[in-house]
């Protein structure tokens, strides 16, 4: 018959696996990031398309947002810098960064754009 791992054991290996996951490379972290498209009128922009890109690659994702302006990335690497912006009807927002070093992880980004 085995013998039962001690509670104290198993409690200790619970507090270590975040470390272990780091130096093996699996990420446990991950972030959401969500927002709205607003007018200078706070009206949501149907349409507006969000982008998202990691780190200093070439890959980006676009979202379109739906009739509420809303828009939702989720399952982001939590150990990557990401950079997002809108596009609406050719005009361009600024970029906005998210750091690998921000521990929050539900993170919301609004914007605001022109609309004439």
């Amino acid at each position: 018959m085995p013998q039962a791992v001690p509670k104290l054991a198993l409690f200790a290996a619970l507090l270590c696996a975040p470390a272990l996951f780091a130096q093996i490379g699996v990420n446990p972290r991950t972030r959401e990031l969500s927002g709205t498209v607003t007018d200078h009128q706070h009206e949501p922009l149907r349409g507006a398309v969000v982008k998202l890109q990691e780190g200093d690659t070439p890959n980006i994702v676009s979202y379109i947002t739906g009739q509420d302006g809303r828009y939702r990335f989720r399952r982001l690497n939590g150990n990557t810098d990401y950079r997002v912006w809108v596009t609406f009807r050719e005009r361009t927002s600024k970029s906005k960064s998210i750091s690998k070093f921000d521990e929050q992880m539900n993170k919301v980004i609004d914007f605001t754009m022109e609309t004439f």
